[in-house]
């Protein structure tokens, strides 16, 4: 399932992205612009704008309305409306920051790219081919196990 998503879910798209769906996002994208990329490229529209959610619709799109709320609710009301897992696997994340497909890359590899005291406390390592960012499973990764896990736990037993 591939989204398109609107200016004020920027963290929205970041989540998605982690988690591995393909999410484009741009805090300058128009509603007309929203709408067509949905259209030609069968995305679904993730907004907080009633007015876009409801033309949208109108249109025959998909598109999931938001309501005001901690990241929790807003990929809880995502997974309800569209079925997607929210589970982090690391073979299919994608760069938060430009939404291509991060891959893999040797330790080896890793060490001329980060500080030297990120090389020494962490194996593994994705780099994206496109911006070049490179990330690993840092402290804040609890934080992101531990949203992961609120979502799971608030999903019908039997999603």
């Amino acid at each position: 399932m591939k989204f398109v998503v609107d200016a004020m879910l920027g963290d929205v798209a970041r989540w998605l992205r982690i988690l591995g769906y393909d999410t484009l996002y741009s805090k300058d994208f128009k509603d007309w612009e929203i709408e067509r990329v949905a259209r030609s490229e069968d995305r679904v529209i993730i907004t907080r704008d009633v007015g876009l959610y409801r033309r949208a619709r109108r249109k025959g799109l998909r598109a999931v309305l938001i309501e005001p709320g901690s990241i929790e609710d807003d990929l809880l009301t995502i997974a309800l409306r569209t079925g997607i897992e929210i589970r982090f696997k690391p073979s299919r994340t994608r760069c938060p920051h430009c939404n291509t497909e991060l891959v893999i890359i040797p330790k080896a590899e890793a060490l001329s790219l980060v500080p030297s005291h990120i090389g020494t406390r962490y194996d593994t390592f994705w780099k994206c081919p496109k911006c070049g960012r490179v990330y690993w499973q840092g402290s804040h990764w609890r934080t992101i196990n531990s949203i992961i896990d609120s979502v799971n736990r608030r999903l019908p037993s039997t999603y």
